[in-house]
């Protein structure tokens, strides 16, 4: 089941998650950012980077509603970073109860159970290389990146899980929940051999959501303190080198150096130098997170920085020991329970390329000698090998290389400017020409070299230039004639205004214009010539109608006298 990835977003040239990720785990498809899960250490620093919050979280808040609302008995193990992340600790105690947990402990007695087992495992093996076993996310690292270290892991349970085991032993039918800033303890409770231990797992954010979603403000809840404490030591594992300080005596007396590591990239370049044998004789404690867990990507909805969590959880130690009420409390009793376990190698290791292959995908990505490698990282890629293995195993595109992107955009800008057939320049807001074309060179005669840098009123009147600068204001599509360079254009006047510039567009119509004339020109001729075969016309009907007039009158007088003739006749 996966635990954590994003929900939908558009992550089209962001790839901020990418470039976060250590590991990189993240595939990026068809402008969507995916968690590749078993490539995944579950740190949660892609999500808490993430620009739009694209977060989709696995969450058991609802499991653990029902269990309340059954009437189970719900025991809360609450992570010691509490203190760093809650300034009124006692009343958030007290908002935890009013949310109806059975029993709240704190888990930092597991933290003291792991420190004396360290203890008794640093004093029986001769390895001169240790690390701590504390953070799900560096033994996830550890087995799927560089499961050769594996031996060097002391086998132990984490605290949660150390705490856990001690609350199922003293009450069986007790319904588990870890309360922390971590979303890899989600994973640790799921993982094999881990089941049924730790039965859900809520972070700092989901409690503060449930605290708002009830209505409740924790600041003025009740003060309470924890059912179960635990020890000064264990409070301080929170704390960057809190790990190493609870057994540092032992190690002392093994005469064993130490190393306090945090955040992924560093564990991942201090887990390179133990494989390859650039650090001896030393016991490393490594968190994934910056500050250690007072980084906890489950926390963020905790508006102060780890630094300011730093102070308040080291003002509650310092009080701790300087009143001494916990001191000592390392030497109390506690249930004695297995607190061994074992790290599995999980090696991922994707299909590599054949160096054909990738010389082929780097061709894509513009990178057509050694020199074009940039290795900018802006596509979240170390090197542009590192990418074009990446695009060879899926996880990324070759879309994803920005800077071969922006050149082909350049490029093709480049293209256009200087090969379109239209006349182009470029004035600054002082209408100083900044750049031309050919055609605009060709068609007002003068040269880019020599005319660049200069007042545009040179070439022409420039007053309706100055006009859309001072107005701010654009013109399209105007039609005017330049008789000094024989040229009719439309123009096109387009106010940029981020550079406060312009742009000048020219389309030349000096031909097309000049077949109008002429067109205008054969019209007005053959106007003139239907016209006269049209008079013509008129003049023969004329005459004819004439000629045709004068032969029926005489046709007419002819009848009349017929007529006449006839009529003397019948009178006969």
């Amino acid at each position: 089941m996966q635990i954590m990835n994003f929900s939908s977003a558009n992550c089209k040239n962001c790839y901020k998650c990418v470039r976060t990720c250590v590991v990189k785990a993240i595939e990026v498809k068809d402008d969507q950012a995916q968690i590749i899960e078993d490539r995944c250490v579950a740190c949660g620093q892609c999500l808490v980077v993430c620009p739009q919050n694209a977060r989709n979280i696995l969450s058991h808040v609802d499991d653990v509603k029902e269990k309340i609302a059954q009437g189970a008995n719900v025991v809360a193990t609450l992570a010691p970073a509490y203190r760093g992340f809650f300034k009124e600790d006692r009343k958030f105690i007290g908002g935890l109860k009013k949310l109806g947990f059975s029993s709240i402990q704190e888990t930092s007695i597991g933290a003291e159970l792991v420190s004396r087992e360290y203890e008794k495992l640093i004093n029986e093996r001769e390895d001169r290389e240790l690390i701590t076993s504390c953070c799900p996310s560096v033994i996830m690292m550890i087995e799927r990146y560089y499961p050769e270290l594996i031996p060097s892991v002391l086998p132990v349970l984490s605290p949660m899980m150390a705490h856990g085991k001690v609350i199922k032993s003293q009450e069986p039918d007790s319904y588990v929940v870890f309360i922390g800033p971590c979303f890899s303890k989600t994973c640790e409770s799921m993982s094999t051999g881990m089941e049924g231990i730790i039965d859900s797992v809520i972070t700092f954010d989901e409690i503060s959501q449930w605290f708002d979603n009830d209505g409740i403000d924790y600041t003025k809840c009740q003060e309470l303190d924890p059912d179960e404490s635990g020890t000064l030591r264990g409070h301080r594992y929170p704390l960057v080198g809190g790990i190493i300080s609870s057994v540092r005596d032992t190690l002392d007396e093994k005469d064993m150096g130490v190393l306090r590591v945090h955040t992924v990239e560093n564990c991942k370049t201090v887990l390179e130098e133990i494989r390859d044998g650039g650090l001896h004789n030393v016991c490393v404690e490594l968190s994934a997170c910056n500050e250690s867990c007072l980084g906890g990507p489950g926390g963020i909805s905790n508006e102060e920085t780890p630094y300011a969590r730093l102070q308040n959880l080291q003002k509650h130690v310092y009080n701790m020991k300087k009143l001494e009420e916990n001191e000592g409390q390392e030497n109390i009793k506690l249930p004695k329970v297995d607190l061994s376990r074992s790290f599995t190698n999980k090696k991922f290791q994707g299909e590599m390329p054949s160096p054909e292959e990738l010389e082929i995908i780097l061709k894509k990505m513009g990178k057509y000698d050694y020199s074009d490698e940039l290795n900018c990282s802006a596509c979240g890629y170390n090197t542009c090998r590192d990418k074009a293995v990446a695009v060879y195993q899926g996880m990324s595109q070759v879309e994803m290389c920005l800077p071969n992107m922006r050149n082909k955009a350049e490029r093709m800008s480049n293209k256009i400017f200087t090969h379109s057939p239209n006349a182009i320049i470029v004035l600054d807001s002082n209408l100083v020409i900044e750049e031309l074309n050919g055609s605009a060179e060709e068609v007002f005669g003068c040269q880019n070299e020599t005319i660049k840098g200069k007042p545009f009123s040179l070439i022409m009147d420039d007053s309706d230039f100055k006009e859309a600068i001072d107005k701010k204001c654009s013109r399209f599509k105007e039609k005017i004639s330049y008789p000094q360079y024989n040229y009719i254009a439309y123009r096109n006047i387009v106010y940029l205004e981020k550079q406060n510039a312009l742009l000048l567009i020219f389309t030349g119509i000096t031909e097309e214009e000049k077949r109008k004339k002429e067109l205008a020109g054969l019209k007005q001729e053959l106007m003139e010539v239907t016209q006269e075969i049209i008079d013509k016309q008129m003049r023969t009907v004329q005459e004819i109608a004439g000629l045709l007039g004068e032969s029926t009158s005489e046709t007419k007088v002819a009848f009349l006298k017929l007529q006449k003739v006839l009529e003397e006749e019948g009178d006969v």
